[in-house]
């Protein structure tokens, strides 16, 4: 059976409405969008916090406005709602649908801008209110950062800022026909299969998130490059590093394989591309000590060359 179709544009009203309401802080509008009940419930996913819920009227109308994280006009007017269904029957309605916002940079987010959203609505007194309200947000990680979001091809679906200059300025990446890939043949394959990897987590019932590193050797004295493929959410990304791996996560991986500081020194040298004897001179230990120290990480790491030291070590804690 057919929708009436002023139930749907009232409740297209109301998504919008919510949304205004929301990033104009408008408490009072807010309100008007919901049911009060102790069975209203907010639910969603994002990368900073992971899946939450908030059940009860009260309890979510206490956290909404008194954690708002203010007014955002463009958010408010500019958002599009896009790919939408709305079955109505009798007083109970629901849609699913797509908000693509002008961007999307509040704290702790980078993009992309399209946010998958789910609403269960009731009618009361002749109006359509929101009774749950769920979303998956397509946080990409945290500003700033270098990531492309990929189809399981290499298709580029999506590019942060930072991720737009890092391509131009890529010796080791380059996009053909809008697919994202390395220029060395062996570095493509297995970028390929690292893809192929990450599309097979999400081809179940429930998805799966993970992340492989990518090294790229550059040559003595220059540092590897370390690229990851992860995939959380259903959504693949590239996260397109640099030769360090950052300090806390070297901590981490230190205290899993249990190097010494002065061997948690050295392993952070080797992946930016030192050699033994440069290591030395900036440790101010002799050439032998350093040797000493690579020999007993890889003791402890169960590998025996450097590319495999720096790939153990960032698998050890990746960044998702």
């Amino acid at each position: 059976m057919a929708n009436d179709p002023n139930d749907e544009a009232a409740i297209l009203a109301l998504m919008h409405a919510n949304r205004i309401a929301m990033w104009t802080a408008d408490f009072d509008a807010w309100r008007e969008c919901f049911v009060h009940a102790d069975y209203t419930t907010r639910m969603g996913w994002w990368r900073l916090g992971g899946v939450f819920v908030r059940r009860g009227w009260e309890e979510l109308s206490s956290r909404v406005m008194r954690d708002h994280p203010g007014r955002r006009d463009d958010y408010a007017f500019d958002t599009l709602i896009q790919n939408v269904t709305i079955r109505v029957i009798g007083d109970v309605a629901w849609a699913v649908y797509e908000q693509v916002y002008p961007g999307y940079d509040l704290e702790g987010h980078d993009g992309p801008s399209l946010i998958h959203e789910m609403r269960v609505f009731e009618r009361h007194g002749g109006q359509w209110k929101i009774a749950l309200l769920g979303f998956l947000d397509g946080n990409a990680g945290q500003p700033g950062a270098a990531m492309v979001r990929l189809a399981s091809d290499g298709t580029v679906l999506w590019v942060s800022p930072a991720a737009t200059e890092a391509l131009s300025d890529s010796d080791d990446l380059v996009v053909r026909g809008n697919r994202l890939r390395f220029r060395n043949s062996r570095q493509d394959a297995k970028f390929r299969a690292a893809l192929a990897w990450a599309a097979n987590l999400d081809d179940g019932l429930m998805s799966r998130h993970g992340a492989l590193p990518l090294v790229v050797e550059a040559g003595e004295g220059l540092p590897m490059t370390v690229y990851w493929v992860a995939v959380d959410a259903g959504m693949i990304f590239l996260s397109i590093g640099t030769g360090r791996i950052g300090a806390k996560r070297l901590a981490l991986a230190a205290t899993i394989f249990g190097l010494s500081p002065a061997q948690q020194q050295v392993a952070t040298l080797i992946a930016e591309g030192l050699s033994l004897t440069d290591i030395a001179e900036r440790m101010a230990i002799a050439p032998n000590t350093a040797r000493t120290h690579l020999r007993r990480i890889f003791d402890k790491t169960g590998v025996h060359t450097q590319p495999a030291l720096v790939r153990i070590l960032l698998s050890a804690v990746a960044p998702y």
